[in-house]
């Protein structure tokens, strides 16, 4: 079955989730690049603010995902996907006002809170809408979308803020229009589409699926395979998603290996990969143990950082070869970790305990997009970068052994209802 029959065979539910999660995604990539020159040269604010405002973004990203994770397990899908969406549009709306410190740090709060939320309610969302057998095909598509879809409002988003039509307070002021018009569209197309009270009414009913110790944070950690799980994303992300806008242009450009163009075409070069391993590689896949998958996301990661590292030993054309090389590995990895790791919590975790779950998943990820940038502005000064180098091999290579122990902990899937009794079970030796 290929990739684009898998697509077509998915509810209309998760396919409308992926397409509006594109469409938000299309918003966030017009902002993302921007943030910094539009506080410090569009409305004249001090270069401490920037810099607070994300440390601000990301820790209401921390509190969202407990807030949203635990309203997920109290909440249907119809009210808890839009009100995240909502409350991240508002923040991103705000941004567009914000020409003081405080109004900087308010929108960064309601926003980081939101869309910490939206993360969190949407990856839930694909485990109810969908086959367990469809889960990795929706998470996989949607990982690619979102890839695609930055990539294209990037771009769009440099087009609009060189208009010259617009004065250019007006051009970023469009730019974060159009951001939480994209977050609002995606509230208004899942208020009548994902499960409502009913859901709530078939998880009530579930008296069998007791939690021990309750419905709690706790109780997700208390599981040994969901904590692996996460402790795999703690360790991956680091040392790869973290690092590909921070560490790894930071090394290679530091000593001079590699000028701002290779960089720029090693960015290009990621979208394209990832996207392409989702939708022409995992399908190719579909037979390999998903731990095995994982365990070999890690070998490319530590071959990465090795390329990567023989890459700043070099100039010229060389370097730029071996960062592609090493660039590709780190794709590759980054594109096989996030479905499976998301694919295999879903199917692992109780639906008591999803919302906390993701939100937990959640947490995790944001926390490490300030973790990994803050390691590699301590370990760029160790040894002329070869500090970052041996971290992130000796994280990757940790995730290669909890990859194989998680496939030792998970011999077969797991039998998890997913909201739905027809979907109860999963082929043998999947994990």
């Amino acid at each position: 079955m290929t990739r684009v029959s898998q697509i077509r065979a998915l509810p209309f539910a998760a396919k409308l989730l992926i397409l509006t999660n594109g469409i938000s995604a299309l918003g966030a990539g017009m902002v993302m690049p921007f943030l910094w020159i539009y506080l410090t040269e569009i409305r004249h604010l001090a270069t401490w603010v920037p810099a607070t405002t994300l440390a601000v973004q990301a820790l209401a990203a921390v509190l969202g995902g407990l807030t949203y994770g635990a309203l997920l397990d109290r909440l249907p899908y119809n009210r808890a996907v839009p009100l995240a969406n909502i409350n991240a549009g508002v923040g991103t709306m705000a941004f567009a006002f914000a020409d003081e410190p405080w109004s900087a740090l308010v929108a960064a709060a309601i926003f980081g809170f939101g869309i910490s939320g939206v993360g969190t309610t949407v990856r839930a969302a694909y485990s109810v809408t969908t086959e367990v057998s469809q889960r990795e095909t929706a998470y996989s598509t949607d990982f690619a979308v979102l890839n695609l879809a930055m990539g294209l409002g990037v771009l769009a988003g440099g087009a609009i803020a060189a208009l010259s039509s617009l004065s250019p307070s007006g051009r970023y002021i469009l730019l974060y229009a159009i951001d939480a018009v994209t977050f609002f569209v995606m509230a208004a197309a899942t208020v009548t589409t994902l499960p409502g009270k009913e859901r709530n009414d078939a998880k009530a009913a579930e008296a069998g699926n007791e939690v021990p110790g309750g419905v709690s944070y706790l109780a997700v950690l208390r599981r040994p395979e969901l904590l692996t799980i996460l402790l795999l994303l703690l360790f991956t992300t680091v040392s790869t998603v973290a690092q590909f806008r921070s560490g790894l242009p930071g090394y290679l450009t530091q000593n001079g290996a590699v000028a701002s163009g290779g960089i720029s075409f090693a960015f290009a070069l990621n979208i394209l990969l990832c996207a392409g391993v989702q939708f022409l590689g995992m399908p190719l896949l579909s037979k390999v143990r998903r731990t095995h998958l994982l365990a070999a996301s890690g070998l490319f990661a530590v071959l990465c950082w090795w390329f990567v590292y023989m890459a700043g030993q070099h100039t010229g054309r060389t370097a730029l070869i071996l960062a592609c090389i090493g660039v590709a590995l780190l794709s590759v990895s980054e594109a096989l970790v996030g479905p499976l790791l998301t694919t295999m919590l879903n199917n692992a975790v109780t639906e008591e305990l999803r919302g906390r779950a993701n939100g937990l998943f959640s947490i995790i990820y944001s926390s490490c997009n300030v973790i990994g940038p803050v390691l590699a502005g301590i370990t760029l000064a160790w040894g002329e970068g070869f500090g970052l180098i041996a971290i992130m091999i000796v994280l990757s290579g940790v995730s290669v052994l909890l990859a194989l122990g998680l496939g030792r902990r998970i011999p077969t899937a797991e039998m998890v209802k997913t909201g739905s009794d027809k979907s109860m079970a999963v082929t043998p030796g999947a994990e």
